[in-house]
């Protein structure tokens, strides 16, 4: 979930494994580093044994090498074009979400949008479980064959139930900021889960990472352009305090800063059970606590009363569901084929589609501060990818020369 999903946004994770240990059919909600990947809530929801066999092969080349062989497969996208089209859609999406919640409630959109989406999971679960070779038609389907080891069910309830509430909460943002400043800022939360790892799985904050704490800071205030801090400095230089635009809504910015911190949590969570439980079933804790989570918000009548929507807004739940399939299913693919680094940075593509597709389509208005806010958030999360692929170079190397050197030199 790029998401956690949608803004997945992480969605389920949607997420790729990456050191921390995931089925690499998982894509990054989060986007950024090797731990935001593992949060987009659909990830790991169409990553087959194959593609996991393969990735560790696969990501070491680029998609752009000419492939073997030749007829369909042959003239099939290759993994920049995937991951091109990918972020499109899943920005696409949030334009969905955004039009569908002028009359629908975002809680019961989340409904919707989840009950459909677990029921693929669930049923893709299924499919995988009778199809296996190991499968026995006399042996009976348990609750762990859905939602994984028993032993592991209160962590995997933590990262829905936490999963889910960010995930809601970036779709309500959607209802008070434009889709732009919703979506840069929501990709804080790579940032936030480098600084949660630090204290939950012992991996320290160093100079880069701190950095790009820094960064997601001011990169936040520039879009934010809070008066207190903007009007001074525009005074000081002699400029009209009219020049920094309008201020995004208080409570939309509050509501999406949250959002990004329980996203960070849910993808510290799912590093911290790694390969223990299964992306699917992750994926499946997750969708079921948001249909949970948005069917009490519907009996509630809270924060809004559900309402029955119209044929067309109908079309536009199922495309919500259809696009984020489809948008996962682009990043699966793209962080099967490229190198962890290559995709990560490419799904930062979806803040700038984002940007891109809510002046184009929503008119939203998005000035000079803002776009140089998103951009330095952009950069702020890639720095600690950056960082671990290059020590991962030099790591990979300094292996290769211990061992090509003689036996009898290692030994002096």
């Amino acid at each position: 979930g790029a998401t956690c999903g949608d803004v997945e946004l992480r969605e389920i994770p949607l997420s790729l494994p990456r050191e921390g240990g995931k089925d690499a059919g998982d894509a990054p909600p989060s986007g950024a580093d090797d731990e935001g990947d593992e949060d987009d809530e659909e990830a790991g929801l169409l990553g087959s044994p194959k593609a996991r066999a393969s990735r560790g092969e696969a990501a070491t080349t680029s998609s752009t090498d000419a492939s073997a062989g030749s007829g369909l497969l042959s003239r099939l996208p290759k993994g920049e074009a995937v991951m091109f089209c990918g972020t499109f859609i899943l920005a696409f999406q949030n334009i969905v979400a955004k039009t569908v919640e002028r009359n629908v409630p975002p809680m019961q959109v989340v409904f919707v949008r989840s009950l459909l989406s677990g029921m693929v999971t669930f049923g893709t679960i299924y499919r995988r479980h009778t199809t296996s070779p190991n499968y026995d038609g006399d042996a009976r389907l348990t609750l762990e064959t859905f939602l994984g080891d028993r032993a592991l069910w209160h962590l995997c309830a933590i990262r829905g139930v936490v999963g889910s509430i960010a995930f809601s909460l970036a779709y309500i943002s959607l209802t008070y900021l434009t889709v732009g400043d919703s979506v840069a800022i929501f990709f804080l939360n790579p940032i936030f889960s480098a600084f949660l790892a630090w204290p939950v799985l012992g991996e320290a904050v160093g100079p880069v990472e701190g950095l790009a704490i820094l960064c997601g800071l001011i990169g936040t205030l520039l879009i934010v352009k809070p008066p207190a801090i903007f009007g001074p400095m525009l005074r000081a230089l002699g400029e009209e305090e009219t020049k920094i635009g309008t201020s995004p809504d208080p409570a939309g910015i509050v509501i999406t800063l949250f959002s990004a911190m329980c996203c960070s949590v849910a993808m510290v969570t799912i590093r911290f059970i790694g390969k223990r439980v299964s992306a699917l079933s992750l994926a499946g804790w997750f969708h079921a606590c948001s249909t949970v989570m948005g069917f009490i918000s519907m009996l509630a009548r809270w924060p809004l009363a559900p309402v029955t929507p119209t044929p067309t807004e109908w079309a536009l739940l199922i495309l919500l569901a259809a696009t984020s399939f489809f948008g996962q299913l682009s990043l699966n693919y793209g962080y099967s084929h490229l190198p962890t680094l290559v995709a990560s940075a490419m799904y930062y593509l979806m803040v700038v589609w984002s940007a891109v597709l809510g002046v184009l389509v929503m008119r939203e208005g998005m000035d000079l501060y803002g776009a140089a806010g998103a951009a330095v958030i952009c950069a702020g999360g890639l720095g600690p990818s950056a960082n671990k692929a290059r020590l991962r170079r030099r790591e990979e190397a300094r292996r290769r020369r211990a061992g090509a050197e003689p036996p009898d030199a290692a030994t002096n």
